[in-house]
């Protein structure tokens, strides 16, 4: 079972490709990017806390374009190691109007145990 992130109204969804059954929006288009934010990579309390991100912005933001940068310029700035985006300087300063705003909670990233269990195999840790 995959539990993903809803880019668009912020909660888990089954299925980083399928609509989410909150408000029937789809996959991003971007394979890479909806793995990444699915149980595949990360804990479930770690796609819970990016959906309160989207959440947070989705409060202040009404332009579906620029709250979706908000929420890449949030991971960038805080969790690089994930994705980071590089923009013009007057488009990262409207991300950060945004996220000034919006406040985002912190998210603690913590890995799925299927993410653990794949770099143990891959370490020759584990055992069948």
């Amino acid at each position: 079972m995959t539990m993903a992130l809803c880019f668009n109204c912020g909660h888990t969804k089954f299925g980083a490709f399928l609509p989410c059954s909150e408000c029937g929006a789809g996959s991003t288009g971007n394979m890479g990017l909806d793995i990444a934010f699915s149980d595949h990579h990360m804990s479930g309390g770690t796609i819970e806390g990016f959906g309160n991100v989207i959440r947070a912005i989705n409060r202040v933001c009404e332009d579906h374009s620029l709250r979706a940068r908000s929420f890449i310029r949030y991971v960038s700035n805080e969790h690089s190691d994930i994705l980071t985006m590089d923009v013009p300087p007057d488009e990262a300063a409207q991300c950060d109007e945004v996220l000034k705003r919006a406040q985002p909670p912190k998210v603690t990233v913590e890995e799925s145990e299927e993410a653990r269990f794949r770099r143990d195999s891959e370490a020759g840790g584990a055992v069948w």
